[in-house]
């Protein structure tokens, strides 16, 4: 085995192999005649056993912000049962194991410029030996209206005895998980006292020990030392603290946050949002933080146009449709021309098309194309009727022969027979929807409001003579029965998103009718993010990523999954109308508000514990973080997260 080929090998098998190298080691001595290390049944004439050990077993270096440092050297020295001890340096093979960190070339290791923990490792004659390698980021980064005179300062000051002349962090929220390539967040906070300047910390134990000087109640943390604490740390708790220096010369020394950056990422993806406060569709890049219009050549989405929301996007990011003029649902569809680079109108909104909410078949270049749509009767608002889910196909609007209105019929009666808000899986092999009572109650809009309803999924197949069947439907969430319940009040289950993997099903949970009884009523500001697990049907709401604490509803809605999952988190996004530190709170709301709004609705996303996701009854949610991109002067609802087909300026 080449050298290169035995590093990479050493390398994956990771634990098994140090495993077994520790327990042949002593005082970091590794011991052994070859590959398996000692050999009872070597005979006489076999070589006697070696340990190895590296000069020296740990070392800790500090880095300034610039990251540069000396090389750090090494040695490495082996010694067979009853031969001397030999420096072996240039004979072993040398790797370390975390390389984002550094480099080892010949025992001398080259850092990279972060802060980090990692070990440094050595292979000789089949024998392992490692030695700790601690690298802790130390530095002053001085913002405009700050110099070094303001470290002194702070560091000359004594501590102010009153606790309520601290700062106190508004934003990020505590215990928050960012995902790696995330652009730098702005931290915020609320001045407590009198103080006109500020330090911000982050420490990590050994790893990180920055501070930020500011004459500002925000700071955007500058990209390079962003870039440096994600990387210093991935999935490590690091604590964020304000500190503030007033009048009377004494520091105001305020409460720390933590704030996790996982390894895992977000990845190329865009969340195609209404924007409602200037009637047009918009385009937003998580990671390059940018927000666009979407292109398209369909005259009837130019901006200011009347409600085109209730638009739902294909997983592949290439077909789009969407409701048009408000509660007359004119439907319209769109699909990307790649050619063009815009969405390109296949179905003109028009009186003659009625609907919204759809949902596409994922598998249309194996099967064909096909999209499920909601269908509401042709009646004045706050007249009964019923509304129904309808495939055809996208390109033509012609009906696809299929089985939904025998497979919804049987639905119990006591759940309903009105369907709408579709989902197709991402395996194309079920859809959910919500179903609700429209004898027993009736709603001010059909095609867009529900009351006691229930998320149901069903399974569907693509047949061999083009039709689809769907399967006997399985209600995942039941609201309470209608008879003794007050509609008023009662659970309502609405606008139902399957994971990527398939497993589980958001939805947005409100108490009463949704989203307004009558024309007249305030809009429902109940809304909550919950989660169904498709195996054992446990719901889960998420308190700590869709509330500002266990008891604060800000109408949370629209949850939307990110297309792809990482390896420990999975991204759910959703629009709410929680408070963006003090740059947006219903106090300084700026856009128009609708019957009982309290401030513009934004996007935020939270991380979900995939673990917590498959088994158990605890909440998996982490606080969540707000997309940057926005303008905090709009509002954003109905987010759509899919793979992203349009280039956004950088």
């Amino acid at each position: 085995m080449r050298p290169r080929q035995r590093h990479f090998f050493l390398f994956a098998l990771g634990l098994a192999v140090l495993g077994a190298a520790a327990s042949a080691c002593s005082d970091t001595q590794g011991t052994g005649t070859g590959p398996g290390g000692a050999n009872e049944d070597a005979g006489p004439d076999a070589p006697a056993a070696v340990s190895l050990r590296i000069d020296p077993p740990a070392t800790t270096v500090t880095l300034d912000l610039s990251g540069t440092a000396p090389a750090i050297p090494h040695r490495a020295y082996a010694k067979r049962e009853g031969e001397p001890e030999v420096d072996v340096t240039s004979e072993v093979e040398w790797f370390v194991g975390n390389p984002a960190l550094a480099d080892v070339v010949g025992g001398n290791v080259s850092v990279k410029g972060l802060g980090g923990k990692s070990k440094v490792f050595a292979t000789y004659d089949g024998v392992t030996a490692e030695a700790s390698l601690t690298l802790t980021l130390r530095g002053d980064v001085f913002l405009p209206g700050t110099d070094p005179s303001t470290k002194a300062a702070f560091d000359a000051a004594a501590a102010d005895p009153d606790p309520a002349n601290a700062p106190a962090l508004e934003y990020p929220e505590d215990g928050v998980v960012l995902p790696a390539n995330l652009p730098p967040i702005e931290a915020q906070w609320a001045p407590g006292g009198d103080s006109s300047v500020y330090r911000v910390r982050v420490t990590s134990p050994d790893i990180l020990d920055l501070t930020l000087y500011t004459t500002g109640r925000e700071l955007a943390f500058p990209a390079d030392v962003w870039t440096k604490i994600a990387q210093s740390s991935p999935d490590v708790a690091v604590s964020l603290a304000v500190d503030g220096l007033g009048s009377n010369g004494m520091v105001r020394a305020g409460s720390p946050r933590s704030l996790t950056v996982a390894s895992d990422g977000i990845d190329e993806s865009a969340i195609y949002v209404w924007q409602s406060s200037t009637g047009s569709f918009r385009v937003l890049d998580i990671i390059k933080g940018t927000d666009v219009p979407l292109p398209t050549n369909s005259p009837a989405l130019s901006p200011g146009q009347p409600c085109s929301g209730c638009h739902r996007i294909s997983r592949d990011g290439k077909r789009f449709a969407y409701s048009f003029d408000g509660g007359n649902f004119n439907f319209g569809a769109l699909a990307y021309d790649e050619a063009q680079k815009l969405y390109a109108s296949t179905i003109s909104p028009s009186p003659a098309v009625r609907g919204t909410y759809a949902a596409f078949n994922p598998l249309e270049e194996k099967t064909r194309p096909a999209m499920l749509f909601t269908a509401p009767d042709n009646v004045p608002q706050n007249t009964p009727g019923t509304v129904r889910l309808l495939l055809v196909d996208p390109d033509t609007n012609e009906p696809i022969p299929n089985n939904l209105a025998e497979a919804i019929g049987e639905l119990p009666t006591a759940v309903g027979h009105a369907t709408l808000m579709p989902d197709w899986s991402p395996g194309g092999d079920f859809v959910v929807f919500t179903a609700y009572d429209s004898n027993s109650n009736y709603v001010r809009l059909l095609g867009d409001d529900t009351v006691l309803g229930s998320i149901v999924q069903m399974s569907v197949q693509y047949m061999a003579d083009g039709s689809f069947q769907f399967g006997t439907p399985e209600v995942l969430v039941a609201a309470p029965p209608a008879a003794g319940t007050n509609p008023d009040t009662g659970e309502n289950n609405v606008l139902p998103s399957i994971s990527p993997d398939g497993s589980v099903v958001s939805f947005t949970r409100a108490n009463g009718w949704w989203s307004i009884k009558t024309q007249q009523s305030l809009i429902n500001l109940s809304g909550r993010i919950a989660l169904v697990r498709r195996s054992d049907k446990t719901v889960l709401e998420l308190k700590r990523g869709a509330s500002n604490g266990p008891d604060q509803v800000w109408s949370s809605t629209w949850s939307q999954w990110a297309p792809t999952v990482g390896k420990k988190w999975v991204w759910l996004a959703y629009a709410s109308e929680r408070p963006y530190g003090h740059k947006l709170t219903p106090q300084n709301s700026t856009c128009s508000l609708v019957q009982g709004q309290k401030q513009c609705k934004q996007l935020w996303i939270t991380a979900l514990d995939r673990e917590k996701l498959a088994a158990g009854t605890e909440d998996p949610s982490q606080p969540a973080f707000w997309i940057p991109g926005q303008s905090i002067t709009a509002q954003y609802v109905s987010p759509q997260w899919t793979v992203a087909v349009i280039d956004s300026p950088k």
